[in-house]
């Protein structure tokens, strides 16, 4: 069974032979990546044109800049997928994929669908979180980042995203349903999400299937979320900037629950298209009524419960 993967790339010359090996290593052999290069000036073009001459398996379907964003691209690279594609991971130019990646999640997706044929269905696991050397820093990403895998609700969804792009297997229905994500959602594995918690189901495998590597320029990256007697000076010299990044992600999460509304309100029921609409609004309203909607919505979309509610507290 072909696995399809979609991998955007910027600069990444330093990492992405480490990820090549990683793809080539897999037990599932069967598999095809497709490439958009967002206007890498170092060798990243190189190193992926190399790639694709030596294994038919390689794609590369854009490059050139300007550079649109991670999202963007990903996005785009969804819309390129052959009729064929049935099976969809996305990756990161940065990881490394662990041997039995695509083969434990294709199993874990392949038996959430028994029974269930049609059904928008997006598998997830867990990763382990990495320096730029690979040196191991926390062997789960849910822990380290304070995510619950199972909050996977549309309502949990939307206020956070527990799904990590280079973590996911999205089946045909779900990429289908959920078409390309629109200019207003924040991250596109966010929208499938969303998509998948709506429509379909979300399912959590506990198990590591990649090393999750953080060296200062990731696109989203790993925050821990801890709040430790050691991190409090640190965390309380970073309230302000936390405090300004809250809103910049409420605001974002806000608007791509307003497109989710408008492109899948008449297939949704009056309760979720009320807490759509609700939610939409929320940074936009007064401050003591947006205040008590992030509390009601349990509205985290930043790196933790206590942290967050300081932000909120604060302003």
């Amino acid at each position: 069974m072909t696995v399809d993967i979609v991998c955007a790339t910027l600069d990444g010359g330093r990492y992405l032979a480490d990820f090549l090996r990683s793809l080539a290593a897999q037990r599932h052999a069967d598999w095809r990546l497709w490439v958009r290069d967002d206007g890498s000036t170092d060798d990243t073009v190189a190193i992926i044109e190399e790639a694709a001459a030596s294994d038919p398996r390689v794609r590369l379907l854009h490059r050139g800049g300007p550079p649109s964003g991670a999202a963007r691209a990903f996005s785009w690279l969804l819309t390129q997928l052959p009729n064929d594609a049935q099976y969809v991971m996305c990756a990161d130019q940065d990881d490394v994929w662990l041997p039995d990646k695509i083969e434990r999640t294709l199993e874990a997706m392949r038996a959430a669908q028994d029974g269930r044929a049609g059904e928008p269905i997006l598998v997830h696991t867990d990763l382990q979180v990495v320096d730029a050397e690979l040196k191991p820093l926390h062997p789960s990403f849910w822990q380290y980042a304070g995510l619950d895998p199972d909050a996977t609700t549309l309502r949990r969804i939307v206020v956070r995203n527990v799904v990590t792009g280079a973590a996911m297997m999205i089946n045909r229905p779900l990429l289908e349903l959920a078409g390309p994500p629109p200019a207003d959602a924040y991250f596109h594995d966010w929208w499938l999400a969303c998509a998948a918690a709506a429509f379909g189901r979300i399912v959590a495998v506990r198990v590591a299937t990649a090393l999750y590597r953080q060296h200062g320029a990731n696109a989203v990256g790993a925050r821990d979320a801890s709040l430790t007697p050691a991190r409090l000076p640190a965390a309380a010299v970073a309230a302000t900037r936390a405090r300004a990044k809250f809103r910049r992600e409420l605001r974002a999460s806000a608007t791509q629950a307003n497109a989710f509304l408008q492109q899948f309100g008449d297939r949704l029921n009056a309760d979720d298209r009320r807490f759509l609409d609700e939610y939409s609004s929320i940074p936009d309203r007064r401050l003591l009524s947006r205040k008590l909607a992030l509390l009601r919505y349990r509205a985290i979309p930043g790196d933790g419960f206590l942290r967050t509610l300081g932000v909120v507290l604060r302003g």
